[in-house]
């Protein structure tokens, strides 16, 4: 019995994993009803797994729980990310403010090895694209959290990395517009400098506007068409009428 729950629990990670990763490239669009008997085809997984996995991913913020008519993927919208925006806002520069504060050589060395790493992996990206790196991803999701890891609280780093992922799906829009891995690495590396160098004042400014820089590429508030691009898929992904 113990075999069979540990089992179901394995699958029930990978199915998630699975669905939370096909959230992210859009292979499951926003607002899609995500039924059992057509998960089980997808991915094989049996229909046990497959709800608990369904109860993860809600828990993560990527689908919503409807009472009796179950689960759909979660919409995409300025609402959406502004207030994920807002909520790592406060969560990672109070994270950062007591990293400052504490200093340790444990936390600066471990932002400059996030950092050479992010460097390293973006430099053999091959033509010059990173939107579908999985390594690169992973390094760049490691440096921001070397960023706040001089914060001893375990819930705060939590919050921090589950912020992070539920930002993920409107970042990669924002990435797949790169064409300059050095300069996504520039901006890492020049952010990485004022949090190790700066006061604490200007690190956390720094941090604040770097997050907001989704919002600003994602859905530009200006009118411009600097990034036409952007739009054209968040508009496609969700079905939404740009303004203007």
């Amino acid at each position: 019995m113990q075999a069979l729950e540990l089992s179901e629990e394995t699958q029930a990670e990978v199915a998630a994993d699975r669905i939370i990763a096909d959230i992210r490239s859009g292979a499951l669009a926003p607002g899609r009803k995500l039924r059992v008997v057509e998960l089980r085809g997808m991915y094989g997984i049996g229909a046990s797994p497959l709800r608990e996995a369904l109860s993860m991913v809600s828990s993560m913020g990527y689908a919503t729980s409807e009472s009796h008519r179950g689960f759909r993927v979660a919409e995409m919208s300025p609402a959406d990310l502004a207030d994920i925006t807002s909520a790592r806002e406060v969560i990672e520069t109070g994270m950062l403010r007591e990293s400052k504060s504490a200093h340790t050589d444990e936390w600066a060395i471990g932002i400059i090895t996030a950092t050479e790493r992010l460097k390293r992996l973006a430099a053999r990206a091959e033509s010059g694209n990173i939107s579908g790196s999985g390594p690169i991803k992973t390094a760049h999701k490691q440096l921001h959290a070397a960023f706040v890891a001089g914060c001893q609280s375990t819930r705060l780093a939590k919050m921090q990395d589950l912020l992070f992922d539920q930002a993920g799906r409107y970042r990669d829009i924002m990435i797949s517009e790169v064409r300059s891995p050095q300069h996504f690495v520039e901006t890492h590396e020049s952010l990485a400098r004022i949090i190790l160098d700066g006061d604490v004042d200007q690190a956390c400014e720094a941090l604040r506007d770097h997050l907001r820089r989704t919002m600003r590429e994602v859905y530009q508030r200006d009118g411009s068409n600097q990034h036409t691009g952007v739009h054209k898929t968040i508009t496609t992904l969700i079905n939404i009428t740009p303004a203007g």
